[in-house]
């Protein structure tokens, strides 16, 4: 009987310690995580991404970025792509509903929604969507900031 009450508190010990690590956010503070300076390459067009991330002193995210090649620009890299509401929504995941692209050579501008999830601390992915939903692009970045 105390082999079996031993058994059955280890494999309980067990579960709480798996259940606790796997609860924790990538990395110490997830919010930080996503400060830095990202780059990536855009699969549909090929073209080099970059991503400046920084957190402002209400907690939320500010992102200055560029294409060398953007699509919704008339295939040029005339544009500036940002916002300033990034909110983390939830484990190593921030969303934004106003990710603007701003087209210098046309004057256009583009709003879409945008997600960033982190792989690890050096590695997310942008999951961009138009207002309805519609799929727009994903890209990979890696960080390539210091902290």
């Amino acid at each position: 009987m105390r082999r079996y009450l031993a058994l059955i508190i280890a494999i309980f010990l067990g579960a709480v310690l798996v259940v606790r690590l796997w609860a924790q956010p990538p990395g110490k503070h997830t919010s930080k995580i996503f400060q830095g300076y990202w780059m990536g390459v855009d699969p549909l067009d090929g073209g080099d991404s970059r991503r400046s991330l920084v957190q402002q002193q209400d907690g939320t995210f500010a992102m200055a970025g560029r294409d060398s090649f953007l699509t919704l620009c008339d295939n040029t890299d005339r544009g500036f792509i940002s916002f300033d509401d990034g909110v983390v929504v939830g484990r190593g995941v921030m969303r934004t509903d106003n990710l603007k692209i701003t087209c210098f050579n046309t004057g256009d501008v583009v709003l879409l929604k945008a997600s960033y999830t982190l792989i690890d601390d050096n590695v997310i992915t942008e999951v961009t969507t138009a207002q309805d939903g519609t799929p727009v692009d994903t890209i990979i970045f890696h960080k390539v900031s210091q902290e």
